[in-house]
């Protein structure tokens, strides 16, 4: 179960992360240079690829907007849908 929690919380940290990305463009964080355990070994690329994909996937949706090819409104209930923002209950009376 532990396990589950956290590939689920690195998932959501890197979606969360993609996103500021594309607000503020930082690459350095989702692409660097990591050195290996050895000192013998080479340094190697790690990349963030929910983090990338995600701050890719806006950028597409934000010029898509910007074109006129979606409606703003259209991405918005989208992501309320998705997210399940904005519903309210009714109160009862």
């Amino acid at each position: 179960m532990r396990k589950i929690l956290k590939i689920a919380g690195k998932v959501i940290k890197g979606v969360g992360s993609g996103i500021v990305d594309t607000c503020l463009p930082n690459v350095k964080n989702t692409i660097r240079m990591a050195q290996g355990d050895l000192p013998e070994d080479k340094p190697k690329i790690e990349i963030d690829f929910i983090r990338l994909i995600t701050s890719i996937t806006i950028w597409i949706i934000l010029l898509l907007v910007f074109a006129g090819k979606v409606k703003f409104s259209d991405v918005v209930d989208i992501l309320t849908k998705l997210l399940g923002i904005g519903e309210v209950a009714e109160p009862k009376v």
